[in-house]
């Protein structure tokens, strides 16, 4: 039989673990036209998260549109992005699309044909009259267009990757943003994104043009209750099994973050005979570390000597509580709190630790501090 666990890509169906709350509540969230800002450490499986609340709203009758901004290198990407991911709504209605396209965006000819598996697609074409084509406001708008042709319709738009459109612009797009969604009420708007520092700035900050203007959705781990009969089914249907103790030291290896625990679910599957037990766990995190260990090596022989210290300091705590304090300054060797602060930013910012939500420090690579617990932390 194949390996019953996957990791690396969207996973939908069976292989999606628990989510039932988070699940629910965005659904909710949705068909009453919510604006959220939804974040998450990498891989924590915010995108299939949100394909699943998708799917469920389409079955209600709802119309979404999925905007991956982390593709766009420029605002003319974004614009294209999203005049894109907007005119699927015409392909969907199928007779009469080319009239509901022409009432989304002036300045565009649809040009519609058919890609190399068959389904239908849309290019937007530049009048001549025109060559810029529609800006950015005119574009966001569109939900508020279709809104008004489908007004008994839950109408959702997801930005995924969302902080990338201040690298992409500075505050300009998030300015036009905040004057969209304030004024276009009957539509959901999601911004989701991994990089909770720069989204927490766009999103409580004062100043900021989006300051306040979205309600606040933490995506995080998943508990042990509910992947103990995730993974216990996994193995059962499979033909092997797996003590409920063998789960549990698997789950707080990976502290529950479920790219880090499919994957290690998977090799534990791979290398197991009937039953997998704890010693079977511990060949496949060493398998996992050994496959990683030039790769992290050449991470932590690329740091600079400051976070490289903090680095190791976040493996050896696990949860790093108050990084700048006396006794962590002292313990771990650094000259003064302000020179700790500096090295814990630098790793913020290389994503090479994240903040959850009750003020402690990990690091993000759940492997990266396995690694480091066995080769550097003396």
């Amino acid at each position: 039989m194949a390996n019953p666990f996957s990791y690396g890509g969207i996973v939908s169906d069976r292989q999606f673990c628990n989510r039932v709350t988070e699940l629910r509540e965005l659904v909710r969230a949705a068909k009453n036209n919510e604006r959220l800002f939804i974040h998450g450490e990498r891989r924590v499986g915010k995108t299939s998260l949100l394909k699943s609340v998708m799917g469920n709203l389409r079955e209600a009758g709802g119309i979404c549109f999925y905007i991956d901004v982390w593709k766009c290198v420029d605002e003319a990407d974004f614009r294209r992005v999203c005049a894109t991911a907007l005119s699927g709504y015409a392909l969907e209605k199928g007779k009469g699309a080319l009239g509901k396209l022409a009432g989304l965006f002036s300045g565009v000819t649809p040009s519609f044909g058919i890609d190399e598996t068959g389904k239908p697609t849309v290019t937007l074409v530049r009048d001549r009259s025109r060559p810029e084509g529609p800006d950015v406001e005119e574009i966001l708008r569109a939900p508020g267009r279709i809104r008004a042709m489908e007004p008994d319709k839950p109408i959702l738009v997801i930005f995924d990757e969302f902080q990338q459109i201040r690298e992409i612009s500075g505050l300009k797009l998030e300015k036009v943003l905040r004057s969209v969604i304030q004024e276009e009420t009957g539509v959901a708007w999601f911004f989701c994104g991994s990089r909770a520092t720069i989204l927490r700035e766009m999103f409580l900050k004062k100043g900021s043009p989006l300051f306040r203007s979205s309600g606040h959705y933490p995506v995080g781990a998943i508990s042990l209750a509910h992947w103990r009969p995730f993974i216990t089914g996994e193995f059962d249907r499979s033909g092997k099994k797996i003590s409920p103790e063998t789960v549990r030291v698997l789950v707080q290896a990976t502290g529950g973050h479920p790219f880090y625990t499919q994957m290690l679910c998977s090799a534990l599957w791979d290398i197991s005979g009937n039953t997998a037990s704890e010693n079977d766990l511990e060949a496949a995190v060493s398998l996992l570390l050994e496959r990683e260990s030039g790769t992290y090596a050449t991470l932590w022989n690329s740091l600079p000597d400051q976070p490289r210290k903090m680095l190791r300091a976040i493996a050896l705590e696990g949860i790093l509580l108050k990084p700048t304090s006396g006794v962590m300054v002292r313990k771990y060797g650094f000259s003064s709190p302000s020179t700790a602060k500096s090295a814990l930013l630098y790793l913020l910012k290389h994503d090479h630790a994240s903040q959850d939500e009750k003020g402690g420090y990990h690091l993000t690579d759940r492997y990266l501090a396995m690694w480091c617990l066995r080769n550097v932390a003396t």
